[in-house]
């Protein structure tokens, strides 16, 4: 869950002398801005420059993030700083180009650390002796050499010696090979010392100690002695002074050949005479095999040895480096390579990965990203401006230059034409496919919030235009049910008239919902609403890193089938388990092991509907399998709109889906066993258009953002701020001791002491003597118990328990299972940087079914626990579950000591909750629906429009309300003055999982998986 973003442009006269001019600064903070998401514990930036005799340095800087600090903010600062001090020291900009790396961190494989911080480097600089060719000619310069890397993802192991080296061992080994320590632990680290090992064009050294590993060493253990890798096992790799003779031996060598090496015209160093060469070979075999470390070898190794070097020599640049690095690596990388030796371009490589590429030609720079709205954010405002997703899942390298671009394939193991590239250029202005990026705000909570009525809103009217990007998904999807539900017909009639066995196993499903965390919870719902609508349908939830897992080692009892459709939802689109799942799931689905694979997302433009081949450039045509929810990229972690606007999606899809097979199925009993009639979905479908109202009445802002101060807002808002004072009650407190401290110690006047001197002097009187050894332990009594004591003072003053307990509050979160879900991981977000003296442990449970058992022995005195109480006037079976909760709660109340128990919130729509015995009731607004009178026939059909009301409308309410709540409760904690912060975002800053979470990308090995036997039913 890392980050990459960067600059390359050209310098400009107005830019001056700065190494970072001002506009590049901004830039790079925009894109910071954006990559946060992917965690901001760390961070690093770096910048191409030179020293005072012109030879090209790095300057970088590397910052652990505090606590509570902004990264982008923290890092520009220092790193401003190292830029100034290197520009007094004589560092100078690049002639003709601004080259800048950056890199935010969300520690993995090792803590957070300078040490383990990106950039990284292995080999500090040092000074060679480099080959190249210029204007035909060959020059050797006495270049400072030094590669650095930055890297997201995952670095397992590397291919040499026929075998997979894990990473640890990989380290020992290149410390022994490159004879430099290493103190890192993480696995970025040994891409740096990968580099150092395969750049080696124009440094005889260098090749020659690569050609060893490459075509003489035969096993790791060969660098350790013949022992297993260990810190401790002797070091047998070439010692650096036999390397150094070597190198002086081929560059005699070389000296002799090397005007007759370049071809007429050569403008490069890899233009050579075949023949040439080869004499160049032969001479080197010759010489070379004198030496007495290499005249025991055999034959056939010291020709593989000068072979094999010659070959380095001459093409082994930072580009070719890194892509035989990805040719013999496993892991996920988004990578940028950067040389010394290549001072004005930079290799980005996605494989598993993002990378997106930026390119403004009118002003002559690209950028690139982990994270595309970073790209976005800086070029979607700008004429001619374009975007290029490299294929992560194909795997590609990109080598880019000021003017220049070079991609290649390692899928298909070429690089690709001009022509290619220029179909898959997305331009940023005037795209319907792409949003515009999110502006600013000083409380992206708050604005979230405040914009779910106009997103709701949006949404349905996406969902009124028959040609709108979700009615054409829709289309598509009620189409492949509507194949499967006339198969299930057939067979339905087929058993009945022909009185056939039913099938025994269990059928392929019909319907996968896959997802992590927040989308898979909405997924769940989905399922039981729709499974609800359609009894017979066979729909399967998994959480897409289970799903992973499954499909790497074989699908059995997924029950997948050629007509299975799935659904993946991810709101950023990029989610790592759900992306490598649709990943996957798309190969299986070109291979025609299952029936179709559908997206919900955020936003069209996304790397999941890359990776389902939905092309964003203004010509590609819909694909129709994307539902799109309209929220678009969100910065606050605490998320909010984007659930609401799944929810809506979800229930649109829900519904539309119903109609349509209604309209196609019209008998009784419809398909799938379907339970509702034509009239009932049409009262479901007008209590979602009444829907939109009831949210603009509970966030307190209407869909033109019009203030709607509504009686459910208040509500919310007066309710939060007493439980705002129960959290705020600590600091509140030792703020109160501390000015006495500071008043009665300072005016050396103790209250109790001071308070009877005064009344015996009122009184002429004097002060006792035998009372002042009683007054004096009064005072020491206040000293030691007063901030308790001050606690009482605040709670009888505000109205609220006296006797509950002091310290930190634990709030437990009553709802039914997606509904406390969501809230326990916005709410502990909304309190994940607040002050230990002022925050809250924050739990959650389902009230209908366990959490008495989980909590009821965890509750005391001063315990709250917020409610969410189902609409019992809306059926009998709602009725029971409204009743379930309440005695719950009722249950909860009775764990008392000292006559207090734990305060409970009850948040519904019935008025009766007031009447509970509670603490606090929020009473939403609702139009009242008596329990009906009805007939057997129609009482099922009752209970389960009830029941898909409450969930699908009910619920979301109650979800919306609480959003509302907990962010005014959070709002006022994080405002409390010396302990404020911000209540929208975390330490690390993990918005997006963008790694394994936990589990690794999966690479379909089809043939070692058969089909299952019902899939060829």
């Amino acid at each position: 869950m890392c980050g990459n973003f960067g600059f390359l442009g050209k310098r400009l006269p107005q830019d001056g002398s700065d190494l970072l001019p001002e506009r590049v600064v901004e830039i790079c903070q925009t894109m910071g801005r954006e990559t946060e998401i992917r965690g901001e514990q760390a961070g690093g930036g770096v910048v191409f420059a030179r020293d005072r005799d012109g030879r090209v340095i790095f300057v970088g800087k590397k910052v652990v993030n505090l606590k509570r600090r902004n990264l982008t903010q923290s890092l520009e600062h220092t790193f401003a700083t190292t830029r100034c001090q290197a520009t007094k020291k004589g560092a100078k900009p690049l002639d003709e180009a601004i080259v800048g790396i950056w890199h935010y961190r969300y520690a993995t494989s090792s803590p957070p650390a300078i040490l383990e911080t990106h950039w990284h480097e292995w080999m500090p600089a040092r000074f060679a002796n480099v080959w190249r060719v210029e204007n035909g000619q060959w020059i050797c310069d006495r270049q400072l050499v030094n590669h650095r890397i930055t890297h997201n993802g995952d670095f397992d192991a590397w291919t040499i010696f026929d075998e997979s080296i894990e990473n640890a061992h990989l380290g020992l080994w290149l410390q022994r090979v490159l004879h430099t320590p290493n103190a890192t632990r993480g696995d970025s680290p040994k891409i740096a010392g990968m580099m150092d090992l395969l750049i080696t064009q124009g440094m005889w050294d260098a090749s020659l100690r690569l050609a060893y590993q490459l075509a003489v060493a035969e096993s790791l253990e060969d660098a350790f002695g013949g022992k297993q890798p260990s810190a401790s096992a002797p070091n047998t790799a070439p010692t650096e002074e036999q390397i150094s003779d070597w190198s002086a031996i081929a560059e005699q060598v070389f000296l002799k050949h090397k005007d007759k090496l370049l071809l007429p015209y050569a403008n490069s160093i890899v233009e050579l005479s075949r023949k040439h060469v080869n004499q160049l070979e032969q001479e080197l075999l010759q010489t070379l095999s004198q030496h007495s470390s290499i005249r025991q070898w055999s034959t056939a190794k010291q020709s593989a040895w000068i072979k094999t070097a010659v070959h380095v020599f001459f093409h082994n640049n930072l580009y070719q480096a890194t892509k035989l690095f990805l040719s013999r690596a496993k892991g996920s990388f988004g990578l940028v390579t950067a040389s010394t030796l290549s001072e004005a371009t930079l290799v980005v490589s996605a494989w598993g990965q993002p990378i997106a590429t930026g390119f403004n030609v009118q002003d002559n720079y690209m950028v690139y990203a982990s994270e595309p709205a970073a790209v976005d954010a800086v070029l979607s405002h700008i004429p001619r401006s374009y975007r290029l997703d490299l294929d992560q899942k194909a795997g590609e390298i990109a080598w880019v230059g000021v003017d220049h671009i070079t991609v290649y394939s390692m899928l298909e193991d070429r690089e690709l034409r001009s022509s290619e590239l220029e179909e898959r250029w997305i331009p940023l202005q005037g795209n319907s496919y792409i949003l515009p990026p999110e502006e600013q705000a000083t409380d992206p909570v708050q604005r979230d919030i405040q914009e779910i009525p106009k997103v709701l809103k949006s949404i349905e009217l996406s969902w009124r235009d028959p040609t709108s990007f979700n009615r054409q998904t829709a289309d598509y999807f009620a189409e492949l049910l509507i194949e499967q539900a006339k198969n299930w017909d057939h067979r339905q009639r087929a058993t009945v008239n022909f009185k056939l066995e039913p099938v025994t196993d269990l059928p392929c499903l019909n319907l996968m919902i896959t997802g992590v965390e927040s989308s898979l919870w909405l997924g769940e719902r989905f399922a039981e609403d729709l499974i609800s609508l359609f009894p017979a349908l066979t729909v399967k939830t998994i959480s897409a890193n289970q799903l992973l897992q499954r499909l790497q080692y074989g699908w059995k009892g997924l029950h997948l089938g050629k007509t299975t459709i799935v659904l993946a939802i991810s709101q950023s689109g990029q989610t790592f388990p759900t992306l490598q799942a649709t990943n996957a799931l798309e190969e299986l689905r070109r291979q025609g092991h299952i029936g179709e694979l559908f997206i919900l997302t955020g936003e069209m433009c996304s790397l999941m509907g890359t990776a389902i081949s939905q092309y964003y450039y203004q010509e590609s045509s819909f694909t129709r399998r994307i539902l799109i929810n309209g929220s678009g990229r969100r910065t606050a972690e605490p998320t909010t709109v984007a659930v609401a606007a799944a929810q809506a999606t979800l229930t649109e899809l829900l519904l539309y889906l119903a109609k349509r097979l209604r309209e196609r199925f019209p008998a009784h009993q419809g398909c799938f066993g379907m339970t509702l009639t034509t009239t009932e979905l049409l009262m479901l479908e007008q209590t979602k258009d009444e829907f939109i109202h009831r949210a603009e009445s509970i966030v307190g802002i209407t869909t033109k953002g019009d203030l709607n101060r509504s009686s459910d807002y208040q509500q919310l808002i007066h309710s939060s701020r007493k439980w705002a004072w129960h959290i705020l009650e600590t600091p509140f407190a030792w703020g109160i001791h501390a000015l006495y401290i500071l008043i009665t110690v300072g005016l050396n006047a103790p209250l109790v002491q001071t308070l009877f001197r005064v009344l015996f002097s009122l009184a002429n009187l004097p002060l006792p003597a035998v009372l002042l050894p009683l007054l004096t332990l009064a005072d020491i009594l206040i000293y030691i118990f007063g901030p308790w004591l001050w606690s009482l003072g605040l709670r009888y003053i505000q109205h609220r328990p006296l006797l509950a307990r002091t310290g930190k509050r634990t709030l437990v979160i009553g709802d039914v299972p997606w509904i406390h879900q969501l809230l326990k991981v916005y709410v502990s977000k909304l309190f994940s940087l607040s002050y230990g003296i002022a925050s809250l442990d924050v739990h959650g449970a389902n009230p209908q079914d366990h959490m008495l058992h989980h909590f009821g022995h965890r509750v005391v005195r001063g315990t709250l626990i917020f409610l969410g109480v189902p609409d019992g006037r809306r059926s009998l079976l709602q009725k029971e579950d409204e009743n379930a909760v309440l005695m719950t709660g009722k249950q909860a109340t009775g764990v008392q000591h000292l006559n207090t128990g734990a305060e409970i919130i009850a948040l519904g729509h019935n008025s009766a909750i007031a009447h509970q015995g509670f603490q606090d009731a929020i009473v939403l607004s609702s139009d009242p629906l008596p329990l009906r009178e009805t007939d057997d026939s129609t009482v099922d059909r009752q209970l389960t429009l009830e029941q898909l009301r409450e969930a699908r409308f009910g619920a979301f309410e109650r979800l919306l309300a609480s959003y509302v709540f907990f962010w005014a409760l959070a709002k006022q904690v994080a405002s409390f003055p010396l302990l404020r912060y911000q209540h929208w975002k975390s330490q690390s800053r993990t918005r997006i999982m963008t790694t394994a979470a936990p589990i690794s990308r999966v690479t379909l090995d089809l043939s070692k998986h058969p089909v299952e036997r019902n899939q060829s039913k």
